[in-house]
């Protein structure tokens, strides 16, 4: 399955807590363009564009994906913020230097951010410190943080139940801390139902309403190439 990566948007403070500007960012990113940068030009090492559950997987599906595989043009982003009441405000993007994907992923997001007009405060850190910040719930005058990069085992995106950075369990969320309760009560009747159409139709709109409320900004999935000698044996997937 390899690894799903993402920017998580902080949904308490800053004009990441907009839902608005969230829907421009995500239309900003082209994944593609990431990916490549993540693991290069050989397209067999990543998949993109990619939703909110990974393809192939049981809850795929193309629900709202043109959100992710239509590229808006500049100014059609431009206006989408506009709409949003973004006034130039900072975003404060943690970019953590010292993981190679984590990096590259940084690169492509920022100068995309910063070609539509988003006020982007890029602060260049070791990972131990965005682990250490990313916890904090403070305003960003107060040492607060908007956006970071990450990569999540992508088997956990099989269907709503593992999938973490989907929900919107507010205090008790994933660092971004979104509060939704509709999502929250979309994925408790997918886990209480045993009729595979009603989950089929639940997958479908939790997607919609992730691309809606944008938990966090799908990146794509990578999948780095792993060797090892020949006298190991019995290897297991992972």
């Amino acid at each position: 399955y390899g690894t799903f990566g993402g920017l998580r948007p902080n949904h308490l403070h800053g004009p990441t807590a907009n839902a608005g500007v969230r829907r421009a960012m995500l239309a900003v990113i082209d994944q593609v363009d990431v990916m490549t940068a993540v693991m290069g030009g050989d397209p067999t090492l990543y998949r993109a564009p990619v939703g909110y559950f990974i393809p192939g997987t049981p809850s795929a599906s193309d629900a709202g994906m043109d959100a992710v595989r239509k590229r808006p043009r500049k100014d059609e982003i431009k206006a989408m913020l506009k709409a949003a009441g973004y006034g130039g405000e900072r975003v404060v993007y943690m970019h953590p230097t010292d993981q190679v994907y984590y990096d590259a992923m940084s690169h492509v997001a920022v100068a995309a951010f910063r070609e539509v007009g988003i006020n982007v405060d890029e602060q260049s850190v070791d990972w131990g410190t965005v682990v250490e910040r990313r916890v904090k719930k403070d305003p960003l005058e107060q040492g607060g943080w908007s956006l970071f990069p990450y990569g999540a085992p992508a088997a956990e995106y099989r269907d709503p139940i593992f999938g973490t950075n989907l929900r919107g369990n507010g205090g008790s969320a994933w660092f971004g801390w979104p509060t939704d309760p509709e999502m929250e009560s979309m994925r408790s009747a997918w886990m209480d139902s045993t009729d595979p159409t009603e989950q089929r139709r639940l997958d479908l709109a939790i997607q919609s309403r992730a691309f809606e409320t944008v938990p966090f900004i799908p990146l794509g999935q990578y999948l780095p190439p792993a060797a090892w000698r020949k006298s190991l044996t019995g290897m297991l997937k992972g």
